[in-house]
């Protein structure tokens, strides 16, 4: 959808290879819930890592969406598409989706956090001051949209699923609801997880502290580019035994 944004998304997830860090692995036949699939570059990465992997893909921003849906069929990545958000509730809700910066998109955006983060991000990034304002003008111009949610033992009923051997989050702000989606007899199904953190109101902590209460090691990073932000990396790995 954005050039720019797919550039960055191929260096992290590509290039840089950030969610096989820490332990994190896959190997054939296993599962992924990918929550917060955006346009599907994540999705399309742990296919050619593992091609026989079986991808559940969610995203409810309807532009998204549909390049994922479009995504999942050019490559033959198999598995599932969910137009919905997860958290720790069912219903309905409203998300606030930016056009131009759509890996921003959530239930608790807000333009001027997000727009500062650009900020720092670009800056720190080498550009010029007067580029990066240009670059980050207009970006986080947002459109409201309601969207079913669900939580994750929800869709594990439905879909009979006995196993998520990773679990990946990004979902801006609502990581900590996804996983209390999980109920306790669902958690023994998940090995793996890797979750972009924002650390608001002592969310990184009870994110961590809930990972490991229910039997994982969790290794914690932070991009340098994003160094004394709100934003970091969670990978888990459950114990052995």
């Amino acid at each position: 959808m954005n050039a720019g944004e797919t550039a960055l998304l191929y260096r992290d997830i590509f290039t840089e290879r950030c969610y096989m860090q820490h332990g994190i692995s896959l190997s054939p036949g296993d599962t992924v819930f990918d929550v917060g699939a955006n346009i599907g570059m994540s999705a399309l990465f742990f296919h050619l890592e593992q091609p026989d992997l079986t991808v559940y893909a969610f995203e409810p921003a309807p532009t998204p969406h549909a390049a994922l849906t479009a995504n999942f069929a050019a490559f033959g990545i198999k598995g599932t598409i969910t137009g919905c958000a997860l958290s720790d509730h069912s219903g309905t809700g409203t998300i606030s989706y930016y056009p131009d910066s759509s890996v921003m998109s959530g239930f608790h955006a807000d333009p001027a956090v997000e727009s500062a983060l650009m900020r720092t991000f670009l800056t720190r990034s080498g550009f010029d001051p007067e580029d990066v304002e240009d670059m980050v003008h207009g970006r986080h111009d947002f459109q409201s949209i309601e969207c079913p949610v669900r939580t994750l033992s929800e869709v594990i009923a439905e879909h009979g699923v006995t196993s998520i051997d990773l679990l990946k989050v990004d979902v801006e702000k609502s990581e900590l609801e996804v996983l209390r989606g999980l109920s306790d007899e669902d958690w023994p199904k998940v090995r793996q997880v890797v979750a972009e953190v924002h650390d608001i109101d002592g969310a990184l902590d009870a994110f961590t502290s809930l990972l490991h209460e229910h039997g994982f090691t969790v290794a914690l990073e932070q991009d340098s580019l994003l160094s004394g932000t709100e934003i970091h990396e969670a990978f888990a790995v459950r114990k052995e035994g």
